[in-house]
């Protein structure tokens, strides 16, 4: 049994308070399906994220199985299937494959066998069997729409919420995925399906039908009790038919009606019995018993209002008991018994104080095996998708190359000074020139091939970090949703563009090392830094994908980044002493480029470097420690965006 009790929402927007959810109460007995409909931005997808816990309410409680989720904890990944408006899956992976990767994901299995029973199942139960070996990006929008379900189907969840997986569809598909939403909820008698639609046709498929009109509720009984209700020949004249009032006497009207069609319909115990204990017997004929006229809700002049006003007021003396069911004196009884109630769970509660149970098959894997599994999903993807080969290999070696040609002739050695004494003072002068000029010109090879080396290397980063997360945040968000850990998620990208940062830059020193008949200094400290400055820009750059909810923001704010590296590190232009201290802590480029001249101080380029550059060049060491905050503070950011939710 699901209950929610006066659910509100409220979102404060431009200094006003806008309610989303206005005192939302119904309950969803097992072996149930039923249809959230209402107009476009009247509360239907903010009430079911509610109900999943992607929002908090302000006020009320929702209670699954006679449970608080408020108090006593969400509901466990194995309960919860949420299946968004639309199919997020990875286009370059077959259908089987994203099955088979949420059942690794969400699920233990004994071994590989029981694992690919799993697959089979769901795929057989979602119609998906002969579709297995097609990428997703060649599927219907009715076949991504099973293969939404399929993917939260591997836990068997008891609640299943759908939010407009028939929108956009033909009617043919529309009617197909209708029908398998009712059979789905039909072969687990401990499962509710809850599906939030704007269409109203198919409405006979489901067992009840929730009719939601900015924010309130102002319906909630079988489909075919709807059109007798709101007085229409057909359902599609019901939004029409609520624009016409205000949602406050839409709801006040269901709220003096509801007991009336609770009872007639069985939807509703007798007063006597608790209403969480509601059972809806399916098919079932009315009562013989008078329903409220529906004749009033037509009226749209002044003169008819007030005749239902008076029609309301006389219906109240007529029928007390129908009245007091949600009128004052029954509100005075309806507290002691909740009061009562509450006592009562609590008591409950603190007997069976502890994790919900699950069975084994149930229990989410462990942080490494949900590692591995998208390890290997992501290197599949990357294997797939063409471009990405050759933009990597491109930059893999035609940035080498770039740095090359400026190198090709090699490394100028500094011309040395005579050690004897000339009386030639012309002479002397001359060789003092020739001297400086060499020095000068060694000095700024030297340094343009390592920054030339740094720059690119953190351009590549950013290449490879920018889209990583915000690229697949959507599915991010909903395997999040089913028990996927942060870490694990961020250990996989951490494994995964480690690979890269390791090829790029250790392949870079090495090639423009060979090529250029070696630059000064110590090889093996140049190519720690080069590394460092890479895995900081990755690791920078990925918790800017993290925070952004486009990958497109995440690219241009990741390139400018890099952008700004050059004419910040105070490499080609010195800046000014006032701002250098606070400028240069943040920039990668420098504290590799820096660190890895420094290493050539007992070298005579040294010397040539100084006289280019009025610009500190820090130690080895102490480049590397700050390149070293660099990747922790990335890391933290690309952690902390991963654990924000950032649904639509």
């Amino acid at each position: 049994m699901l209950e929610l009790r006066n659910i509100s929402l409220t979102l404060e927007r431009d200094g006003e308070s806008q309610a989303l959810l206005d005192d939302v109460t119904f309950s969803v007995p097992t072996g149930h399906l039923l249809a959230i409909v209402g107009p476009s931005g009247c509360g239907k997808t903010t009430l079911l994220k509610t109900i999943a816990g992607l929002k908090e309410e302000d006020n009320g409680e929702i209670r699954w199985q006679g449970r608080n989720l408020a108090e006593d904890g969400d509901l466990h990944p194995s309960e919860l299937g949420y299946v968004p408006q639309f199919s997020i899956a990875h286009d370059l992976l077959t259908v089987e494959e994203c099955v088979a990767s949420a059942v690794a994901l969400r699920t233990r299995q004994a071994d590989h066998e029981s694992a690919w029973a799993v697959v089979e199942q769901v795929m057989k139960q979602t119609g998906l069997t002969t579709l297995g070996d097609r990428q997703v990006k060649v599927l219907s929008g009715g076949q991504k729409r099973r293969l939404g379900l399929a993917l939260e189907l591997v836990t068997n969840p008891n609640l299943l919420l759908c939010d407009e997986v028939t929108s956009g569809l033909d009617p043919k598909s529309e009617r197909e995925i209708t029908q398998l939403l009712h059979d789905l909820a039909r072969q687990n008698d401990k499962r509710i399906v809850i599906n939030v639609t704007h269409s109203l046709t198919n409405l006979s498929l489901f067992d009840t039908v929730l009719v939601l009109h900015e924010g309130r509720v102002v319906y909630h009984g079988p489909p075919r009790a709807l059109n007798h209700y709101f007085s229409v020949e057909q359902a599609e004249d019901i939004y029409p038919k609520l624009a016409r009032r205000s949602a406050e006497r839409w709801g006040d009207s269901w709220a003096r009606h509801r007991d009336s069609y609770y009872k007639a319909y069985k939807l509703a115990p007798a007063e006597e019995v608790p209403f969480s204990d509601a059972k809806i017997v399916e098919n079932r004929e009315p009562d013989r018993i008078k329903l409220p006229s529906a004749k009033a809700l037509t009226d749209e002049d002044e003169s008819d209002l007030k005749k239902q006003k008076e029609s309301d007021k006389d219906s109240a003396n007529k029928e007390p008991e129908e009245e007091d069911s949600w009128g004052k004196h029954k509100k005075n009884r309806d507290k002691k018994k909740a009061a009562e109630e509450e006592e009562e769970n609590k008591k409950h509660h603190k007997r069976h104080e502890h994790d919900v149970e699950v069975d084994a098959p149930h229990r989410l894997p462990g942080v490494f095996a949900q590692t591995r599994e998208l390890l290997r999903r992501r290197w599949t993807i990357f294997k797939r998708d063409r471009s990405q080969m050759w933009l990597q290999a491109a930059m893999l070696f035609g940035f080498p190359l770039l740095v090359v040609i400026f190198g090709f002739e090699g490394v100028p050695q500094v011309r040395q000074m005579s050690v004897r004494q000339d009386a030639n003072v012309l002479l002397d002068i001359k060789e003092q020139i020739a001297h400086r000029a060499s020095l000068l010109k060694a000095g700024g090879i030297v340094s343009g091939l390592v920054l030339m080396q740094v720059v690119l290397v953190t351009l590549m980063a950013s290449n490879n970090a920018a889209r990583e997360i915000a690229a697949e945040r959507d599915i991010l968000e909903r395997e999040r949703l089913g028990g996927l850990r942060a870490i694990s998620y961020l250990l996989s990208k951490i494994l995964f563009l480690g690979t890269f940062v390791l090829a790029q830059a250790l392949w870079m020193g090495l090639f423009v090392e060979m090529l250029c008949n070696g630059i000064p200094g110590d090889l093996v400290v140049k190519l720690v830094l080069l590394v460092m400055a890479s895995a900081s820009m990755t690791a920078v750059c990925l918790g800017i994908s993290g925070l952004m909810r486009s990958p497109e923001k995440a690219t241009i704010l990741s390139i400018y980044l890099v952008g700004f590296q050059l004419p910040l590190s105070g490499a080609v232009l010195t800046l000014p002493k006032v701002i250098e201290p606070f400028v240069q802590p943040f920039i990668v480029a420098y504290w590799s480029w820096s660190g890895s001249l420094n290493t050539m101080k007992s070298t005579s380029f040294y010397d040539g470097v100084k006289a280019i550059t009025s610009t500190s060049l820090e130690p080895a060491n102490l480049a590397i420690f700050v390149l070293s905050i660099h990747l922790i503070i990335g890391l933290t950011l690309a952690y902390a965006g991963i654990k924000k939710s950032q649904w639509d």
